[in-house]
């Protein structure tokens, strides 16, 4: 980010399982204008940040050699330990400004899904759903997502 290697642990099989979970509802929902990719995927924002989101969704086409840099539509990212703050600060900033439409953080401890959505270029929180509570979200496409399904399976 910025020129500068940061480097953390991916969250283990529980938190893995949990993102390919959220990639395939999100691909068995997405329209075929849609690409949906789970990480490690990168991302590039600039010319000196790289970014490897949980998932990402993009618009369908010829798939680059190296990192996406056209415009995404949506990043989801499963929060663990060691990424919780990074998360929920940092690559929320980021993602920001690079101008990514939607920022969805799942945090399976919690079963807790946060939506954030550009509105003027700043985040705001669309939603905040937990366990068995459900999200009809419209951005990119909609889909209904219920948090505790995807981290209880």
């Amino acid at each position: 980010m910025d020129g500068v290697l940061l480097a953390a642990p991916r969250g283990g099989p529980a938190q893995q399982a949990v993102v390919l979970e959220v990639g395939f509802l999100l691909r068995r929902n997405s329209p075929a204008q849609f690409q949906v990719m789970v990480g490690p995927v990168e991302y590039q924002l600039g010319t000196r940040t790289l970014l490897q989101p949980d998932v990402l969704i993009c618009h369908a086409g010829a798939l680059p050699r190296g990192p996406v840099t056209g415009p995404v539509q949506l990043v989801v990212e499963v929060t663990s330990d060691v990424t919780r703050t990074t998360d929920q600060v940092l690559k929320r900033a980021l993602y920001e400004r690079a101008g990514v439409p939607a920022y969805w953080i799942l945090d399976p401890e919690t079963q807790a899904l946060t939506v954030l959505e550009l509105a003027e270029g700043k985040y705001v929180e669309a939603a905040v759903v937990t366990g068995g509570d459900s999200f009809q979200a419209a951005r990119p496409f909609s889909v209904e997502v219920v948090p505790g399904k995807l981290v209880t399976r």
